[in-house]
């Protein structure tokens, strides 16, 4: 396997985890706005928004999760068969990884 082939590979399982991250109010169901109202009109409270909110960092959390695991997976077999260039593609997409982790944020609604 080459690197580039690898970098592909990398490059569409983290368009992919963005896309299912970018989306996953859609998950919900009677959100009408995405965000704050229900579907019957009124408001959500404080506990329905706080459940809606946890939902969502749950399901991008563990998605970084496996994404980061495949990641690691595939750094780790290159390891075995010292292809150490692909074991720093790895790294980077890891980062990658780590860092939209961190920033990503359950309320933005686009």
């Amino acid at each position: 396997m080459t690197v580039s082939a690898v970098l592909a590979g990398d490059l569409l399982l983290l368009f992919l985890a963005k896309s299912l991250a970018d989306n996953v109010h859609l998950l919900e169901e009677g959100l009408c706005d995405g965000a704050t109202v229900w579907c019957d009109g009124r408001d959500l409270t404080y506990a329905e928004w706080l459940a809606v909110m946890n939902f969502r960092a749950g399901v991008v959390y563990a998605l970084a999760a496996v994404v980061a695991l495949i990641l690691l997976a595939v750094a780790a077999v290159a390891w075995r068969h010292r292809r150490r260039d692909i074991v720093w593609v790895q790294a980077f997409a890891l980062l990658l990884v780590a860092v939209f982790a961190a920033t990503w944020t359950p309320y933005r609604v686009f």
